[in-house]
């Protein structure tokens, strides 16, 4: 029988064996870290936790909150604010959730380094302009 009922899309992601709450990549990637860092933190007593993995408890909270939005940019995670995450968490996480950290990670550094890389190269015409006058005052000057 192949009834258009028995069609129906299931609520679980087969592949990361979790629950679909998004067909978006960015924000199912979010969603594997998220658990394995919730995991983490509940394995720990919560005043150990509080000192230890702070950066974790950070970390988990901008997942949420971007989460929450449908918006992985909400997150607004630093690639420094991921390194200290994966220097508290990296003996204790799952592999799953170790690898989506780990890819955020160089995509981050890798978006950081490009941003650096064309930020010194933006000009404005107004930019050329005063460098043409300060050249043109500093070969009037000599």
């Amino acid at each position: 029988m192949n009834l258009p009922q028995l069609r129906l899309d299931t609520p679980w992601n087969t592949e990361f064996m979790l629950p679909r709450v998004t067909d978006n990549a960015q924000l199912l990637e979010l969603q594997i870290l998220l658990g394995g860092l919730q995991l983490v933190l509940s394995r720990v007593h919560p005043a150990f936790a509080a000192s230890r993995f702070t950066a974790t408890r950070q970390l988990a909270a901008r997942i949420t909150r971007a989460i929450e939005y449908q918006d992985a940019h909400k997150a607004h995670m630093g690639s420094a604010d991921l390194q200290r995450s994966l220097n508290e968490t990296e003996r204790a996480l799952d592999p799953g959730s170790l690898m989506v950290l780990r890819k955020l990670l160089t995509q981050t550094l890798k978006e950081e380094q490009e941003q650096a890389d064309t930020g010194h190269a933006e000009f404005t015409y107004s930019d050329f302009i005063a460098e043409e006058r300060l050249a043109g005052q500093q070969l009037a000057a000599h």
